[in-house]
């Protein structure tokens, strides 16, 4: 368990009658990128909201970062894990007029959502490096709340290496992006990926070419019920993929990426 950063164990969640999610098992590793894939309504946002302990479980445990959550100060815990979604972005957008992609970035070293203090010339001068390897260098003393949705889940994601996370979840960081500002936010995905290989990466998507070259594992849902977990390259097949969307497809493998078809 010394590698594992996130466990649900036998994991299930009703809302009132409605059964959401069905005896759940999934462990994250270090050194594993993951995609959740499923349909709308399949159980993804739920099991995440309860793997972070903002939501209870019906049945079964989950351990994170540190500990089971029984265990744990869930406070001090979440500090560890980074978040990527258009929900945090919006919430960053109201900070202030003059904040700056640079800002954004060095804010993770404090876990902080709220006002930012100054740092060093070294601390700037990593945070730019940081942007920089993601391929958002230009983006250090550019206006937050002036970029487009992508330019700001770039910000996030180095945000998320400053505060030295040890996992990151990005939730539908793709959602509402036009084809060129979504496939120069999947090639941020993928070069933290492969910079920082060691930190977990939890991609939450509905869309299978989503799911760039750097992830290494598959976990797919349908109705709150695995269809298919492990290596990429054993899941994400024509097969799993009918099961996991209920209609025939055909899926095109190309340059690392999965580009799906109508049966």
């Amino acid at each position: 368990m010394n590698d594992a950063k996130l466990i649900l164990e036998n994991l299930h969640y009703r809302r009132g009658e409605k059964k959401i999610l069905s005896g759940i098992d999934w462990t994250v590793r270090e050194g594993e990128h993951w995609a959740i894939l499923g349909r709308n309504g399949s159980g993804k946002t739920t099991m995440m909201m309860i793997a972070t302990g903002y939501e209870p479980s019906s049945l079964g445990r989950v351990y994170l970062v540190d500990g089971w959550q029984r265990e744990l100060s869930l406070q001090e815990t979440r500090k560890k894990i980074g978040l990527v979604s258009s929900t945090l972005s919006d919430h960053l957008v109201r900070w202030r007029d003059t904040t700056t992609g640079l800002e954004i970035v060095l804010s993770g070293l404090d876990a902080m959502l709220g006002p930012y203090r100054r740092f060093d010339r070294r601390r700037a001068e990593q945070g730019r490096e940081l942007l920089a390897k993601l391929g958002g260098e230009h983006l250090a003393d550019q206006i937050f709340k002036t970029m487009s949705s992508g330019e700001r889940q770039t910000c996030l994601i180095a945000r998320c290496y400053t505060a030295q996370s040890e996992l990151i979840i990005l939730d539908e960081p793709c959602a509402g992006l036009d084809f060129v500002n979504r496939e120069r936010l999947l090639a941020t995905i993928d070069n933290g990926c492969r910079e920082h290989p060691d930190i977990p990466q939890i991609l939450i998507t509905h869309h299978p070419e989503e799911i760039v070259p750097g992830i290494t594992h598959v976990l797919m849902i349908r109705e709150g019920s695995v269809i298919a977990q492990g290596p990429k390259e054993e899941t994400l097949n024509e097969e799993n993929l009918t099961k996991t969307y209920g209609v025939p497809l055909n899926a095109v493998h190309r340059d690392g990426r999965v580009w799906i078809l109508p049966g």
